[in-house]
């Protein structure tokens, strides 16, 4: 049997993204068109649930099966279309998605989640993962404030997986989206050094095949030839942050292809492009006469091997880091009411002045003083902890996991 994965960021910010009804409308056609022929979907960024009603009303006669999940102010973005029923659905919103101040990023009030559809394939149960991590704006680890973020988002997206992929109800598991995680980054190779996920790029048999008008270096985002792309130092010819990654229950699956696809939209006049990101795509073949693989007992598997230890020992350290990053913002936000405190019962001059401009800019000064005193209150009382608690939690996980792989059973 085999079976067809396609995973696509599809840039779909309205009022800020180029071109989006008819980038859509594109992919409709392409997804639509007999070449396609894919068995799951996995989209990233379709942050209207109008535009993901309208995608799946134009292609249900194909797709038949599809779900969207709900999260935040926005959404989360990510959706699941599938020519095979889904037969449950489960979600895992990140504890750890951003800051509310920093507005012009939106990852907060996107409510960013791992999505989980089990999908019945001829009696197989194969777990099919959606998921979309923190950008990164920043691009050098000294600036990135969302490092920490990231690395608790990619040991919450393992935790999800090891709870809800069982090795006796689960044949096939697939991670698909936008991990924002480069294949060097320690939370990439956390994922799949716990997960002991294979890379589908890396690991495909005909490395051959691949979309011309792409090349085969993988690439997937931040391309030179993207017009949607704003180019920042330090861009190199991109980034490959989108994977399709897998694991079967009986070792009885091949990945025969796999590589970026969906740049530049074919036989257009206007230079139309799908998205900022390119898809990715995956044939896998699945052995069904393989016999069915005995469990290993607990005392059979090694919890943590080495690697994951100096892993897991330096995402504790990242984690550590931001937690004492926490401490100081508290400390800088307490200077920040002291400051606003006595600049609003200061500078109010002479109470019999007659001049109305004076009378608006003290009024006008007040109320800055105190709604940046409100705002920095907000962040010592509840913001701030709660993002240390969050951090703290996942931190704790970790460190458990490194205790444990100490016992012998």
């Amino acid at each position: 049997m085999k079976l067809r994965v396609l995973s696509l960021n599809i840039w779909g910010v309205h009022f800020m993204a180029k071109l989006i009804d008819k980038r859509i409308q594109a992919l409709i056609n392409h997804l639509n068109s007999p070449e396609a022929d894919y068995d799951i979907i996995g989209l990233q960024e379709v942050w209207s649930k109008r535009d993901y009603i309208y995608i799946q009303n134009q292609i249900k006669s194909i797709y038949s099966h599809s779900y969207y999940f709900l999260s935040g102010v926005i959404g989360s973005g990510c959706c699941i279309f599938s020519k095979y029923p889904i037969i449950g659905v489960y979600e895992h919103r990140y504890s750890l998605n951003g800051f509310p101040h920093k507005i012009q990023h939106g990852d907060y009030f996107a409510g960013k989640l791992i999505g989980l559809c089990k999908i019945l394939i001829n009696g197989h149960v194969v777990n099919v993962y959606n998921t979309h991590l923190h950008a990164n704006y920043h691009h050098v680890i000294p600036k990135d404030i969302y490092l920490g973020h990231r690395v608790c988002q990619a040991y919450e997206l393992i935790q999800f997986i090891e709870s809800t992929s069982a090795a006796d109800t689960t044949h096939l598991t697939i991670l698909l989206g936008d991990l924002n995680l480069r294949t060097e980054d320690l939370g990439f190779q956390l994922i799949r050094g716990i997960l002991q996920l294979h890379d589908s790029f890396l690991e495909r048999i005909n490395k051959d095949i691949y979309d011309p008008t792409v090349g085969n270096n993988g690439l997937t985002c931040d391309l030179l030839d993207n017009p949607y792309v704003t180019p920042y130092q330090l861009q190199g010819e991109g980034e490959r942050i989108d994977y399709i990654l897998y694991r079967a229950r009986n070792d009885n699956v091949k990945c025969l292809e796999a590589y970026p696809t969906l740049h530049k939209v074919p036989n257009d006049s206007n230079r139309l492009y799908y998205s900022d990101h390119l898809a990715v795509y995956a044939l896998f073949e699945i052995d069904e006469k393989a016999p069915e693989k005995k469990v290993k007992h607990l005392e059979d598997v090694e919890i943590v091997d080495e690697e994951t230890r100096a892993l897991l020992s330096s995402a504790c350290v990242i984690v550590e880091g931001t937690i004492q990053r926490l401490q100081r913002e508290r400390i800088f936000f307490a200077l920040g009411i002291f400051i606003l405190i006595f600049i609003l019962f200061s500078l109010n001059g002479n109470s019999l002045s007659n001049s109305y401009l004076y009378t608006i800019f003290i009024i006008f000064k007040d109320i800055l003083c105190i709604i940046g005193t409100a705002i920095c209150i907000w962040f010592i009382c509840f913001g701030k902890p709660v993002e240390r608690n969050a951090l703290s939690a996942v931190q704790n996980a970790m460190r458990l996991r490194l205790r444990v792989a100490q016992f012998s059973y």
